[in-house]
């Protein structure tokens, strides 16, 4: 993993921002999951165990999936800005506020997903790894607050007051499923962390 994005991060520049840096700490969140399965698929007594594997692949996909969100969400950001400064017409800046909205909405989700991964990784891992588990669970949920944060700032700009109380409810739903598998998932790794469980 490069420092490419941190070194445009820190630029005093509109892109990348709040969004890309949220998504950023998911996939970071998800590179120190895959090293835990990767860990523990080399260490199953039976190499092809499909359980890791499939595992393993899932982690890898969805790292692929946060970082092309992370990509997209200054392009949302920069198509809605470029809407308002050369006066679009209205049509084009309300879709392009909605893209500006669903970019960090979709890095909840994914984030929300990967919580679902790190309980099925802490349901057979060694128990010393679920310390580990527990520093990606802080990762996803620092993401998905990061995201709901900027994804609500979006929606204020909104005119409609029936389309942004339906924006708000989206984001209000995810971010307290989001919460409710948290906290499971932390729990039952709470009860395994030092174990020397299989």
């Amino acid at each position: 993993m490069d420092d490419s994005f941190i070194e445009a991060l820190v630029k005093p520049k509109p892109v990348p921002g709040g969004g890309a840096a949220a998504a950023h700490g998911a996939f970071v969140g998800l590179a120190l999951l895959e090293k835990i399965v990767t860990v523990e698929f080399q260490r199953s007594s039976v190499p092809s165990e499909p359980a890791w594997k499939n595992l393993l692949q899932e982690v890898k996909e969805a790292s692929r999936t946060i970082l092309q969100l992370r990509d997209e969400d200054g392009k949302a950001y920069i198509r809605f800005a470029q809407a308002k400064i050369f006066g679009k017409g209205k049509k084009e800046v309300l879709e392009a506020l909605h893209q500006a909205i669903e970019s960090p909405t979709k890095i909840m989700e994914e984030a929300n997903e990967a919580l679902n991964l790190v309980a099925r990784a802490g349901t057979h891992c060694k128990g010393h790894l679920t310390s580990d588990l527990l520093v990606v669970c802080e990762l996803l949920r620092a993401a998905i607050y990061g995201a709901h944060g900027i994804a609500q700032a979006n929606v204020s700009l909104m005119k409609t007051s029936v389309e942004k109380k339906e924006h708000q409810s989206r984001l209000e739903q995810l971010l307290t499923g989001s919460k409710e598998l948290y906290e499971s998932v932390v729990n039952e790794l709470g009860k395994r962390t030092g174990a020397d469980g299989s």
